[in-house]
């Protein structure tokens, strides 16, 4: 899982399952908030810029890919993100004594 931050300011934007480069971001795999990922139902051209709630700065415009998912095209330098740890579940091998 990643999650996206603001350059500017540090605030949290959204958290979705993924990893690697960060080009396109799909509604379908964004995790928090629920109100970004109930965007995925709307077209493109009714999905708003993804803008900082705290700033305002531009973080990506509306997108779809060739078979039509809906996302953001993310703007370069606009964003961080950073890994997330799943929480850690022993092993069915590990004996635990």
């Amino acid at each position: 899982m990643i999650e996206i931050q603001c350059v500017k300011c540090k605030a949290f934007i959204a958290r979705y399952k993924g990893s690697g480069e960060l080009d396109l971001l799909f509604l379908d795999t964004v995790i928090k908030p629920t109100t970004l990922s109930e965007l995925k139902s709307l077209s493109k051209k009714d999905l708003p810029l993804l803008i900082c709630r705290e700033c305002g700065c531009k973080l990506g415009k509306p997108t779809t890919n060739k078979i039509g998912r809906l996302g953001y095209k993310m703007i370069k330098g606009s964003f961080r993100k950073k890994g997330i740890i799943k929480a850690m579940t022993p092993s069915p091998h590990t004996s635990w004594r």
